[in-house]
């Protein structure tokens, strides 16, 4: 069992204000929290068999930074679960034979192929999508995946939300690439924009409201 709450794993770098603890996985940093998540993260992952896969299938309730915290777990343990310990780039695609693959994050490739291309989330790391954000893939060979054009800018905006990946450096403009992004879920997958910003707006009140909660105590 690799779950340590702060206590276990030591001191912990310079924290962020409002954050009184944190979450690590076998040694690495997962995320600050208030005491509260920490507690909770060691004992969701004691009572699930030490998969952060299951907690976040099993129970609905987190605060933004513990399920942002169980989701990085996930998607470490889901690396881990595959032959030699990692994912390896897909050799083929439902859009044909790949000739070039990007790894975005562990088990999560961007594809071309001599026609078509898209995005292949490995079923492993499905957890850390938005249920939302499934719905708009389609299952092939033991991926979900999202075509480039209508549906590969849901991946992509999932990633840079949960900060599994970063925008490349080679694009130079990264807000216009954001915009993009948006312009393009708006336009092809309207619910599941819906969706997203529900969410967002739900964990800013929560944010809003800890703090008033706490003095209150």
């Amino acid at each position: 069992m690799m779950a340590r709450s702060r206590k276990e794993a030591g001191t912990m770098p310079r924290k962020r204000a409002g954050y009184d603890a944190a979450c690590y996985y076998d040694g690495k940093l997962l995320g600050r929290c208030t005491k509260a998540d920490s507690d909770a993260y060691t004992l969701l992952m004691n009572a699930c068999g030490g998969e952060a896969a299951r907690v976040l299938r099993e129970y609905a309730y987190f605060s933004p930074e513990l399920k942002a915290i169980l989701e990085k777990a996930a998607l470490m343990q889901a690396d881990r679960s595959r032959t030699g310990g990692m994912f390896h780039a897909p050799k083929n695609s439902p859009w044909g034979e790949v000739q070039s693959c990007e790894t975005l994050c562990p088990g999560v490739f961007l594809v071309s192929t001599a026609s078509y291309g898209g995005t292949m989330v490995a079923n492993e790391v499905a957890a850390v999508l938005a249920p939302a954000a499934k719905k708009c893939g389609f299952k092939d060979k033991g991926y979900i995946c999202y075509e480039e054009d209508a549906q590969e800018s849901v991946v992509l905006r999932e990633l840079l939300d949960k900060k599994l990946w970063n925008i490349p450096d080679r694009i130079k403009d990264k807000e216009q690439f954001e915009e993009k992004l948006n312009q393009s879920i708006r336009q092809y997958n309207p619910e599941y924009w819906r969706a997203r910003q529900s969410g967002r707006k739900a964990a800013e009140a929560a944010r809003s409201t800890t703090p008033a909660k706490e003095a209150a105590r």
